[in-house]
């Protein structure tokens, strides 16, 4: 075998010699302890961040709110919107089976019938995790996505979905039967508003100043209109604190109109304004069944959700 002689050694001492073999044995321990440590690290801090992701994992009730926006179009025999809503239809009746569900409405927006809301609430985070996971909610998606005979069909906008936490809840509970359950314009008004506050609020400000505005106003409305306003309940975005909505159901949308214009409400809207980065939005919507009337159909008004 080769020797190496050192040449570093001290006065008077004798020479040393290292078998190459040896040396090189050494030099592989050595770099395996290094990379077991290297490993033993990263798993801890895996396993750490996993322990983190699972303490910030909300507890209880999960509102899931997703804007659905159908083309308007009728294209080589395929029309739109009487293939995307019997898909959603189908998406929300199987999803009634799903472990940890609570919840399942579909609004449609009275500005644009093309446009609706989903309004899913699930009992978890891990049970609409679960939920997202099952064939039909994979089926739903890719049904409203990827249509035959040119692949566009049917949806004009990704589907964007948010997820929420409950702040506050007067009136009627949204989980239940207890809603008004007719369908179309002539049933009850479902109003969902977006409320964006200022980031500079949870940064440098009362971080519960809006959110505490919003459950104030809440409170002084279900008193104020009893029989009429059904429900008003504060939620608010999981990944975005700042981003809330708030979801009303009315009796009619001649109430609702009135108490828009009653000075509790200017007064609101008043103290609430300078806090947000953007204009209250309010989107008016009717309950939706099985039955969808659409603008390229020869059937004359009402369009959108409609009885049977």
């Amino acid at each position: 075998k080769r020797r190496w002689r050192l040449a570093d050694r001290a006065p008077g001492e004798s020479d040393e010699t290292i078998d190459s073999g040896g040396l090189a044995m050494g030099t592989c321990l050595r770099q395996l302890c290094v990379l077991a440590a290297i490993m033993l690290s990263v798993i801890a801090a895996v396993r750490a961040d996993e322990a983190r992701t699972t303490d910030q994992r909300p507890a209880g009730t999960i509102f899931d709110i997703t804007h659905f926006d159908v083309i308007p179009l009728n294209i080589g025999g395929v029309d739109f919107e009487q293939v995307a809503y019997p898909a959603l239809f189908k998406y929300r009746d199987a999803s009634q089976s799903d472990l940890g569900f609570k919840s399942f409405r579909i609004l449609n927006w009275l500005e644009a019938t093309n446009h609706s809301f989903i309004v899913d609430v699930w009992s978890s985070q891990e049970a609409f995790e679960e939920h997202l996971a099952q064939s039909h909610s994979v089926a739903f998606r890719f049904a409203v996505q990827n249509q035959p005979p040119d692949g566009i069909c049917c949806i004009g906008s990704p589907i964007d979905d948010r997820q929420y936490s409950m702040v506050a809840s007067f009136g009627t509970p949204w989980v239940g039967n207890g809603l008004p359950s007719k369908v179309g314009s002539g049933g009850a008004l479902f109003v969902i508003t977006y409320v964006d506050f200022l980031q500079e609020l949870l940064e440098e400000g009362d971080p519960d100043r809006g959110p505490d505005s919003l459950v104030k106003y809440g409170a002084d409305s279900i008193k104020a209109n009893p029989g009429y306003l059904l429900n008003f309940t504060v939620l608010r975005q999981l990944d975005r604190p700042n981003r809330l909505i708030i979801l009303e159901v009315w009796d009619t949308q001649s109430d609702y109109s009135a108490w828009q214009a009653a000075s509790v409400t200017q007064e609101f809207t008043a103290e609430v304004t300078p806090l947000l980065g953007s204009p209250l939005d309010n989107r008016l919507n009717s309950l939706c069944g099985e039955t969808y009337v659409d603008s390229t159909q020869p059937t004359p008004p009402p369009n959108g959700c409609v009885p049977p």
